[in-house]
């Protein structure tokens, strides 16, 4: 019998599934606490606003309607009944808002968080608890993976000690987005496929079938997913056309069939999802600073110490984090590949091997290269590389088994060392996760932080300015779960210079650093401008104090 054979018949050790189950029974205390504490951050906010059943319309009406007035400020507590459910609205506008106004997101995780809210609460802790609930599923998800690759009962339970404490997993368990649940249909499709490959029966291909189409419902990128899974069937059968992959072919059309009324949806709003994707154009400073923060990032499934920017428009490797932290990680992320790659043609089956190397690979490769030759920044942005993220915890969760229970004895105490160092930084990195009131990916959830610490420590006579912009009214509903119901709210053109009613002791600013609104602030003699985050465009105005 060879060290394959012998792993996957042998049966997880007593003292492992105890480790496990106290794993995660941590897992589930840090998804599950401080559900509310941390900032409910700016794409979150967009989740409340489709629950809420109001129309992106009726926000930019009620955000817009005193523009013809400047003395028409309204209280910022007016914006909460776009991030609360309106009773008198149905699943049927959560749908409608999507097809409208955000048709890039598939409906499958708004709809189950619009029903889930209607029971648990629509506050953050109540919409969050979806994604800590959902997050649940990983653990039996990721065993049967495990079981279909390997046939290993043993690596199920190591993967499932290993996704208890990573941190890019209690992260997605705390974030009212449909990330979590969409690993769990990276999960349970793949499963899925290699059941349906291994035993050719109708019931196990609708399974695929239907596990292919919930994950085309919960994320666009699900396509590359099964454009995964298909060129594994092709290359598995010899690029001839056999039972299997006429299987597949068949399971795969009729998952496109369950997805049409979405597709359609897309193709007639190409548009209004082309507009609110642009930001993924924006470009770093060279090749290798994008490779950099490629690399980086993968060290985060692992360990992850929240030393990383927020900010969205990370163009160079030192903006993105210490260069003291990057390179290291950076290290160990090439380090880690090279040795997945060596040991996986040297030790694991072909099959197995194809498998990981296709599902995470193939998307995180083609998104990779695809900035590398054509311009932006789709590789980096964490979300986006999940199947890539899922497949090297795999690989890693594998031979950690092989070495822990078949290496030879001083190997095998090296290899201990190794778990113990891995699970324990996803322990550390977990605990600063709980202790933490934002995290790097929440994308400038640092400085939405301040600034409204800020304002709620100002006098009681507070005034926030915005001018006309969609992406400042985003910024105002996500200051509206922070901000004190003294806050006031005026809406301006962005040429218009307000007038500063004298009742208002405390003035703060959200527009654009290029406006010429700012401009003419500046120019102004009786205020002070000064401007506190450049990013957001956040100023604060001292009336009568310039000299």
């Amino acid at each position: 019998m060879d060290k394959l054979q012998l792993l996957a018949k042998s049966n997880p050790p007593t003292w492992l599934k105890f480790l496990v189950i106290s794993l995660i029974g941590l897992g589930i205390f840090f998804r599950f606490t401080h559900l509310g504490k941390k900032v409910y951050w700016y794409d979150e906010t967009a989740t409340s606003l489709a629950i809420s059943g109001h129309s992106l319309a009726e926000v930019k009406q009620e955000f817009f309607s005193n523009l013809d007035n400047n003395e028409g400020v309204i209280p910022v507590i007016t914006l909460d009944k776009y991030q609360r459910i309106n009773p008198d609205r149905t699943v049927a506008d959560t749908v409608r808002y999507l097809i409208t106004s955000d048709p890039q997101h598939p409906p499958l995780y708004y709809v189950m968080v619009r029903l889930w809210a209607q029971v648990f609460g629509d506050l953050p802790a109540g919409v969050r608890s979806l994604s800590a609930v959902i997050s649940l599923l990983v653990f039996p998800s990721v065993y049967w993976l495990c079981l279909e690759l390997f046939e290993s009962s043993l690596v199920g339970w190591l993967g499932m000690a290993v996704m208890a404490v990573s941190p890019l997993q209690v992260f997605f368990a705390q974030d009212a987005r449909e990330y979590g649940l969409w690993m769990v249909t990276i999960l349970v499709s793949s499963a899925a496929l290699l059941r349906a490959m291994r035993r050719e029966s109708y019931l196990s291909w609708a399974v695929y079938a239907l596990a292919l189409a919930l994950g085309l419902y919960t994320h666009l990128l699900t396509v590359m997913v099964a454009i995964a899974h298909g060129i594994y069937v092709v290359i598995r059968q010899k690029f001839r056309f056999h039972k299997t992959l006429r299987n597949y072919l068949l399971s795969s059309i009729a998952a496109c069939l369950m997805f049409l009324p979405w597709l359609t949806v897309l193709i007639t709003k190409a548009d209004t999802a082309t507009n609110l994707l642009s930001w993924i154009t924006f470009k770093t400073d060279s090749p290798f600073d994008l490779i950099g923060i490629w690399l980086s990032r993968i060290s985060r499934i692992f360990f992850d110490f929240n030393l990383a920017s927020d900010d969205a428009w990370v163009n160079n490797l030192p903006a993105e984090s210490p260069l003291s932290y990057s390179i290291p990680t950076i290290i160990a992320s090439l380090f880690l590949i090279i040795y997945i790659f060596s040991f996986f043609i040297q030790s694991l089956s072909t099959n197995a091997s194809l498998f990981i190397a296709l599902l995470g690979g193939f998307p995180g490769l083609t998104l990779l290269f695809y900035d590398l030759i054509f311009g932006g920044i789709r590789s980096i942005h964490f979300r986006y590389q999940l199947p890539l993220y899922l497949s090297i915890q795999i690989a890693v969760v594998y031979i950690l088994a092989f070495h822990l229970f078949l290496a030879k004895n001083w190997q095998k105490n090296f290899w201990q060392v190794i778990v113990v160092a891995l699970l324990i930084s996803g322990l550390v990195s977990d605990v600063r996760f709980f202790q933490s009131e934002t995290w790097w990916p929440q994308i400038g959830a640092k400085n939405l932080l301040a600034m409204s610490q800020l304002i709620n420590q100002s006098n009681n006579n507070v005034l926030l300015v915005s001018s006309k912009n969609d992406y400042n009214l985003g910024v105002i509903l996500t200051l509206s779960h922070s901000l004190e119901p003294k806050v006031r709210l005026l809406t301006i053109q962005n040429d218009q210079l307000p007038i500063m009613a004298q009742d208002y002791k405390s003035i703060f600013f959200v527009d654009d650093l290029e406006n010429s609104l700012a401009h003419q602030l500046q120019q102004d003699k009786t205020n002070s401008l000064k401007l506190i985050y450049p990013l957001e465009g956040f100023w604060q105005l001292d009336k009568n104090q310039k000299t």
